[in-house]
């Protein structure tokens, strides 16, 4: 588990987004995701062009009761994409 505000830039406000950082390498991309509270699990997914960020007052409201769990997609918020990474419907197809 990272500590809070490990590996993230300057830009992100701690006190904003106070929430341990995970990541993970997915086909060369390193995927931030968040892994927060306990209970049933949510799968918080962004839309284009957000990230994780955009659930942070969700998180807070609810991992008192439900395992929230965030990704950022790659090339997005924290997240890092792999040299060959494409952005098309296509591309992805093929990951």
């Amino acid at each position: 588990m990272a500590a809070v505000g490990e590996g993230r830039p300057s830009w992100v406000p701690a006190d904003l987004y106070p929430f341990d950082s995970h990541f993970k390498d997915i086909n060369g991309s390193l995927v931030h995701y968040l892994d927060e509270g306990s209970g049933p699990p949510l799968i918080l997914l962004h839309g284009n062009p957000t990230w994780s960020f955009l659930y942070r007052d969700i998180i807070t409201g609810l991992r008192d009761r439900y395992r929230c769990i965030a990704v950022d997609y790659p090339g997005f918020g924290l997240s890092r994409t792999a040299p060959t990474y494409g952005y098309t419907p296509a591309e992805h197809t093929h990951k």
